[in-house]
């Protein structure tokens, strides 16, 4: 039996507030693949049975591992593409936070406490409802049983993180290409210290507030491309996401993607409702790249 990695959207509108979607991926046969996880403004939980990992820098291998009964890994915001790489048998969940979404269950200060690339994730290991949802999740092959213990158990385990309002406040403003104003302004209106704003965004977020705008940007440009049909035009596509000219443009795709605007939109393919891209590479390298 292989599921297929379909996203889904929470049903319980807490749980919609900060998560994006989330998918399981299960098979019977052995699997091998390699792709680039792009940068995101999301947050990348993956929750395996009987899987290890291996975790570089920018390179994390997940492989099959009997002695292993569960185990996590997360993936905070980046600059730099992801090199995934699996192997062997799968059984796994598949969560994408929204913008301080993970903070809201039991991990308020993200940053301090997952500040690198990829992590192997244990937030959830002493909490006594985390083993019993496990057991009860890989317990049964009905993918709409999964979602409602999925669900319960997040459920149970939402609490109010007390992040301040300014922080929610500064992410709809960081997010926003039509009126973009500067970081500076950003404090101003929300009446913080530019210091205190940096810290307090790093702590909880893992990353700079210009590190944000970045990758939000990145993100902003590439559901232009995908889904407004009025843009043809590259340079149509960066004025939009606000990339001041096309030499920046490039050198952001560039960093961010490894390859320029012009050959990147080229290569993607979407599946799963757009929610997943792909950009398959030459076949004699074997390596796909995967947007989540």
């Amino acid at each position: 039996m292989t599921f297929e990695p379909v996203p889904f959207q929470p049903k319980h509108i807490l749980l919609r507030k900060h998560i994006s979607y989330y998918y399981f991926l299960r098979t019977t046969d052995s699997f091998e693949t390699k792709y680039y996880a792009f940068p995101h403004t999301h947050t990348v939980l993956n929750i395996h049975r009987r899987a290890n990992f291996e975790i570089k820098n920018y390179h994390t291998r997940v492989y099959a591992d009997a002695a292993v009964e569960y185990n996590a890994c997360v993936q905070g915001i980046r600059e730099y593409p992801l090199l995934a790489d699996l192997q062997g048998q799968l059984d796994k969940i598949t969560l994408l936070f929204k913008p301080l979404g993970l903070n809201c269950f039991g991990i308020p200060y993200f940053g301090d406490a997952y500040p690198k690339p990829s992590m192997i994730f244990t937030a959830w290991d002493d909490h006594v409802l985390y083993p019993k949802f496990l057991s009860d999740f890989y317990a049964t092959d009905n993918i709409e049983e999964r979602r409602d213990v999925l669900e319960a158990f997040l459920l149970a385990m939402y609490v109010s993180p007390g992040i301040s309002d300014v922080l929610f406040e500064a992410i709809e403003l960081l997010n926003n290409f039509d009126k973009p104003i500067s970081i500076d302004k950003i404090c101003e209106q929300l009446d913080v210290n530019v210091r205190t704003f940096y810290r307090l965004f790093k702590k909880h977020m893992g990353v700079s507030p210009v590190t944000y705008r970045k990758v939000a940007r990145f993100r902003h440009s590439l559901q232009s491309k995908i889904f407004d049909t009025s843009l043809k035009r590259l340079t149509d596509i960066a004025y939009k996401s606000n990339y001041y000219d096309q030499a920046y443009f490039n050198k952001m795709y560039r960093s961010l993607t490894g390859s320029n605007p012009q050959r990147f939109f080229k290569k993607i393919d979407s599946f799963a409702d757009d929610r997943l891209i792909f950009e398959f590479m030459e076949k004699k390298e074997n390596v796909r790249k995967v947007q989540f």
